[in-house]
């Protein structure tokens, strides 16, 4: 800011120089005052910094730190990928962990399905952005809907002793998902052992009535998450596989 003469009132400083008081508004960087005497002295002056402060705009920082709460809720079970094998060692499949919810791939990393999670809410998609359908989760309980969302195709609900059971759209029993020391076992309507999913040694499997392996994993995941790959009524892999997702998501809750 350039020097400027202060024109308030005037002293007498000693042989008539004379020294400008400043303004109550301003408050004083500094004071220059010339030699010789009847000079008026010159003041350099800023703006008081009670008033015009730049102050930074937060709202783009609250802004990406919602965004970054919401993705990790949307993967808060599902961290990393998880791989499924088969019996003879190959791939199967995969589930990977995605910002907005997980994605499932082929043993060649080709997507198969996607699932978008917002909320309770988890949408299922193929590879070309059809909707297939959604699921909606509550303490417990999972709803599988058509892509319309007014139809109610399944719904699986804890029980409170541990257990679990799947319903069709009409409330009829199809599986009964027993609570073992090993994990899981699934039955049918009629009590008929249809699958196992345990857990032993690091590794969660999935494995028929004859214990011949299906599907089997080393990462981290809830053991009622791999049961749902057994409900097999539920005819689609990416349905069975967002109910795995939803659940790993969920924590198996």
């Amino acid at each position: 800011m350039m020097a400027k003469t202060v024109g308030c009132s005037w002293q007498t400083v000693g042989c008539d120089r004379k020294i400008g008081l400043p303004f109550a508004a301003f408050a004083l960087a500094g004071a220059l005052v010339t030699g010789g005497c009847g000079e008026r002295a010159e003041v350099t002056v800023q703006p008081s910094t009670s008033q015009g402060v730049s102050r930074s705009d937060d709202s783009s920082h609250a802004d990406t730190t919602t965004t970054q709460v919401q993705a990790a809720d949307a993967v808060q079970g599902l961290k990393e990928k998880i791989k499924f094998k088969t019996d003879d060692g190959k791939t199967a499949f995969s589930i990977k962990p995605q910002d907005d919810g997980a994605k499932l791939v082929d043993a060649d990393e080709q997507e198969i399905a996607r699932f978008n999670v917002d909320g309770n809410k988890l949408k299922i998609k193929d590879p070309n952005d059809v909707v297939l359908g959604y699921i909606v989760a509550s303490d417990g309980r999972y709803k599988v809907k058509n892509a319309q969302q007014d139809v109610e195709l399944w719904e699986l609900q804890r029980q409170d002793d541990g257990d679990w059971k799947l319903k069709d759209g009409q409330e009829t029993l199809i599986y009964k998902i027993k609570a073992r020391d090993y994990g899981f076992e699934i039955e049918d309507a009629k009590d008929v052992s249809r699958f196992k999913a345990k857990l032993k040694d690091g590794k969660t499997s999935l494995r028929d009535a004859s214990e011949k392996t299906v599907y089997s994993t080393h990462d981290t995941l809830p053991t009622i998450a791999v049961a749902c790959l057994g409900c097999e009524a539920v005819d689609k892999l990416e349905i069975r596989s967002a109910l795995l997702a939803f659940l790993t998501i969920r924590g198996g809750k």
